[in-house]
């Protein structure tokens, strides 16, 4: 019997793309196989046929009781490891599901059904849309929609759609345990045809999922976080991602992919349309809408037709508005006692990420930066040093602002228990709910909406995490206590960021019947991203953020490459970073910032120092990735420089 040999994808390091088999039988590329390598057994895929090495080679040892993957997922992990400079392995272990090997008894779920229910009747403009989307010759459509325009009315039309042309669609959330909302809205139209897939599922349930959707010759719906994109979905012809802004897009392990990249790409192997869906895009999909290079659609208007109320801007330097409390203004507590008075609720929001201070001037805004990277230093009380975290120029904190002259230097930074603690002084009878990260592990999500729609909260207190998914029409209030703690990070991604966040946070107010109103309290009210978000001007911001991006040098005009290593010892760590950028220097084609210790220097026992290269051509960073020295870690288009 003739010998067949194959180049299989498997899921330990090689070096290359596989490794060469025998089998006694022909294969079909994407087949999925159980070979050995160093005395362990793991799955592989068949990428190619060969012809016979001039080598021994080893038996495919199975050949697992599967259909063959799509072609285009096999292309798609190929494209992975070559486009973001990661191991072969890398790629086909996110192709590959976790427990492909194991014998699983076969089982049946009852699946949901379709509700009975009205389909509510699109507006003209949400129309208008539907039609430009359907009708675009661009791959890649942006969908820039005001919070509570009812971009999920114009996904499930679109899904529809794409079903009845018999194709499958994708549906990206930004994380699957925040979004109950959209999960049931798409149940609700679709019932068993929709497909959830997310981390909080067991191994087993995601292999059902993943074997359910390989072996349908049905189209499907698919809806879940960034990895449901390795799905093996065949005739797809439609993929969403809503809040495409969203940082959670982005996967912090090798391969270090952004959703919206592998998503283009995939929709481009299936001929299919990608949707990216934002009312804050992030800024590198601006640019290509404005370029023409993907098209661009806008709703302007609230699905429930009432105009938000412009945010009202509070100037924390006003002693006017602080009278006896430290935290809330008077214009924020006036509007938090009218909403519990009418029975309504509020929302307080904190952007606890920026807990790491930065030096702010309360007299005249003046930020204390870097002369080099013209972004702000951080506070370091335990050396007592102002630190940046791209080149690591340092300088001692001063008491007296170099701009002004004056002694009104301030370090920003605040928690939500304080702000809790605070409220419950100023509103003792109100029912308050504190919802961050420390409190999220005794927290039911899902009993939290449901306490929420049910009005037996009448003010919550959050993080990010509140940010987005929530459709409430009783929530009245916004107010955003202190919007500067994330604005001077010393990012260049920082500022995008808050616009975004806070513009996500204010639309949480007004979705029901009644006008909502958000009261953001600031430093910096001449801020341009809060002199946007004053004037509710997306296209304000963007301009005025990507026009300084081009005089600096970031992102969407250079590509970026993060290196990162660490080390228990800081000298070690600093002196491997010094040799390196001095070997990088030397390459013409790029420019080296640093090395510099990372914005948290100190974690998990170790020192981490960083550099940062950058270039008009992303071939030139992608070389320089692949020749890193081992102990190195490389990161390609990072979404920011933290």
């Amino acid at each position: 019997m003739a010998r067949h040999y194959y180049l299989v994808g498997v899921t330990q390091p090689t070096g290359g793309a596989g490794l060469t088999y025998h089998a006694e039988r022909e294969l079909a590329v994407g087949q999925l196989v159980e070979v050995s390598l160093r005395q362990r057994r793991m799955a592989g895929v068949i990428l190619s046929s060969v012809p016979k090495p001039s080598f021994t080679t080893k038996a495919v040892e199975r050949v697992l009781d599967l259909a063959a993957l799509p072609p285009q997922l096999v292309e798609l992990g190929d494209w992975l490891w070559h486009y973001y400079a990661c191991d072969a392995a890398a790629a086909w272990q996110t192709i590959i599901p976790a427990g492909a090997l194991k014998t699983r008894r076969a089982t049946t779920e009852k699946s949901p059904t379709k509700s009975e229910i009205k389909i509510p009747k699109l507006t003209g403009e949400q129309t208008t849309t539907v039609q430009a989307i359907a009708s675009s010759d661009k791959t890649t459509i942006l969908l820039r929609g005001v919070t509570g325009a009812g971009k999920t009315e114009v996904y499930l039309e679109i899904v529809t759609q794409t079903l009845a042309a018999g194709r499958s669609s994708i549906i990206l959330v930004p994380e699957i345990a925040l979004t109950p909302q959209t999960e049931a809205r798409f149940r609700t139209r679709f019932g068993n045809q929709v497909l959830l897939t997310h981390s909080g599922l067991t191994e087993a349930q995601r292999f059902r999922v993943w074997r359910q959707v390989l072996e349908s010759s049905d189209p499907q719906i698919v809806v879940g976080p960034r990895s449901a994109l390795f799905l093996p979905i065949k005739q797809l012809g439609l993929i969403v991602i809503d809040e495409c802004h969203e940082s959670s897009y982005k996967q912090e392990q090798a391969p270090r992919y952004e959703a919206a990249i592998v998503a283009a790409k995939l929709a481009h192997l299936h001929q299919a349309k990608l949707l990216l869906g934002s009312a804050t895009p992030g800024l590198r999909e601006a640019f290509l809408a404005k370029q023409g290079v993907i098209k661009l659609v806008e709703l302007r208007e609230r699905y429930n037709q009432i105009a938000p109320a412009p945010p009202i801007i509070v100037d924390l330097k006003d002693p006017s508005e602080f009278r006896g409390h430290k935290i809330f203004s008077q214009t924020l507590l006036s509007h938090l006692d009218e909403t519990l008075e009418r029975g309504r609720q509020a929302l307080l929001f904190l952007n606890r990420r920026g807990s790491a201070s930065s030096q702010l001037c309360t007299n005249c805004q003046h930020v204390t930066l870097c002369p080099r990277c013209r972004l702000p230093l951080t506070f370091h009380a335990d050396r007592a040093l102002m630190l940046c975290h791209i080149c690591n120029y340092s300088k001692a904190p001063t008491a007296v602002c170099s701009n002004c002259g004056l002694a009104e230097l301030r370090f920003l930074g605040l928690g939500t228990k304080r702000v809790e603690d605070e409220l419950h002084l100023v509103f003792p009878k109100a029912r308050v709910m504190r919802l961050d990260k420390d409190s999220l592990n005794s927290t039911n999500l899902d009993q939290l909406y449901q306490d929420l729609n049910n009005h037996q909260i009448d003010v919550l207190i959050g993080t990010q995490m509140i940010a987005k998914g929530l459709d409430l029409p009783a929530m009245e209030t916004v107010g955003v206590v202190l919007a500067d703690t994330s604005l001077y990070l010393p990012d260049y991604s920082a500022t995008e960021r808050t616009y975004n966040l806070l513009t996500q946070v204010s639309g949480r107010a007004g979705r029901g019947s009644h006008p909502g109103r958000t009261i953001i309290q600031t430093y910096s009210p001449n801020h341009q991203a809060i002199a946007a978000l004053a004037h509710d001007d997306y296209w304000r911001f963007a301009n005025g953020e990507l026009s300084e991006r081009q005089e600096l040098g970031y992102p969407p005009y250079y590509y970026l490459l993060k290196l990162s290593y660490s080390h228990k010892s800081e000298a070690t760590a600093k002196t491997a970073g010094i040799k390196l950028a001095r070997d990088l220097s030397a390459n013409p084609n790029i420019i080296v910032t640093g090395p510099a210790p990372a914005f948290r220097q100190f974690a998990s026992g170790q020192n981490h120092w960083q550099i940062i290269a950058k270039s008009r051509r992303r071939q030139n960073l992608i070389e320089v990735a692949r020749q890193v020295p081992t102990g190195w870690t490389s990161d390609l288009d990072p979404i920011n420089l933290l």
